[in-house]
């Protein structure tokens, strides 16, 4: 038999090589690919467990908030109070704008407090006002009332002695604590109440200091968060002692007060200097919050990054429900 003694003409050893290198390249594309895709996937996947973990926290500083609600003044996108509230009547009868929303994005609103009850120094603690108080000597006369003086020892050995029924974890440095009262009041013009205005008590927000028995009102960054005023005369209320005289009694019956220990947080964005802003459709920011203490808001922590927009939202102000959304940045 013969044999072919020729071996590859140049024909076939190119066309070999062309052949080579279109698997090579078509194997080079789909490692690119594959490679585009897994960054992708653990930037989505980062990007998720990131928000995740920051809505995590949000729900849970949402679930106490109930004493925000006509004490805390944020005004939302349309200058409405984010927090008003309207227990005793329906939206046919407010003829203003009932739903609330509130954006926090690098072109609008930057900042966003929740007030809401400490529970883990405590549960609610029903206090009666003469804890804080020594009573003076009898009056010979029945119609003239023995004289009463704050004493603000006397009231943190009450909030503090546990064998009293009270609450130790609520006396602790740098502590909020509120005190406030059941009743809900309106401000009335002669004998017209004017029910568009939401409903409230009067309240006391006082923090625990170092070395000292008085309770300091909140001060600096908070103090103007508050609407703490009498809700029928509008006089402010400088002290606990002021709100203890004044408190209103419950249906015409004995004077009740509650004390819970509370916290003040301000969730917050800020630029994200560490991300290119030009390969975003916005700019991206860095989500914070941080607590309030010792009259100024302490060191933030990150929650997110990259973030777009965290929305806030309620259907109507005769409901407390909270809607919320933390939103990323869009690539383009």
């Amino acid at each position: 038999m013969l044999k072919n003694q020729k071996g590859l003409t140049l024909v076939e050893m190119m066309l070999g090589i062309g052949l080579f290198a279109i698997v090579i390249s078509i194997v080079v594309a789909v490692q690119v690919k594959m490679s585009q895709q897994q960054v992708e996937m653990i930037r989505k996947l980062d990007d998720s467990v990131d928000q995740h973990l920051a809505e995590r926290i949000l729900f849970k500083d949402l679930s106490g908030i109930d004493i925000s609600y006509n004490n805390l003044l944020v005004k939302d996108d349309h200058g409405n109070n984010f927090y008003d509230f309207y227990p005793d009547i329906t939206e046919n009868i407010l003829k203003v704008r009932t739903d609330r929303e509130l954006n926090l994005t690098l072109a609008g609103k930057d900042a966003f407090y929740v007030f809401s009850q400490n529970s883990a120094a405590g549960p609610l603690l029903t206090f009666d006002p003469m804890w804080a108080y020594d009573v003076g000597p009898e009056p010979a006369d029945p119609n003239t009332p023995a004289s009463l003086e704050f004493n603000g020892e006397k009231n943190r050995k009450w909030i503090s002695n546990e064998s009293n029924g009270g609450r130790p974890g609520f006396w602790k440095v740098g502590h909020l604590l509120f005190y406030d009262t059941p009743s809900r009041i309106r401000p009335s013009v002669g004998d017209v109440i004017d029910k568009t205005i939401p409903p409230r008590s009067s309240f006391f927000l006082g923090a625990v200091i170092s070395g000292s028995d008085l309770l300091q009102k909140v001060s600096g960054d908070a103090a103007g968060l508050f609407n703490m005023t009498e809700p029928d005369t509008g006089d402010a209320i400088n002290s606990l002692d002021d709100f203890l005289r004044k408190v209103p009694a419950v249906g015409g019956g004995q004077t009740v007060v509650r004390v819970r220990a509370a916290r003040l947080v301000k969730y917050y964005i800020e630029p994200d200097t560490k991300k290119n802003a030009e390969l975003y459709k916005i700019a991206p920011a860095n989500f914070f919050m941080a607590e309030y203490r010792n009259g100024q808001f302490e060191q933030p922590t990150l929650l997110a990054d990259g973030v777009g927009r965290v929305l806030f939202r309620r259907d109507s102000v005769v409901k407390k429900m909270i809607y919320f959304k933390i939103e990323k940045a869009e690539l383009k």
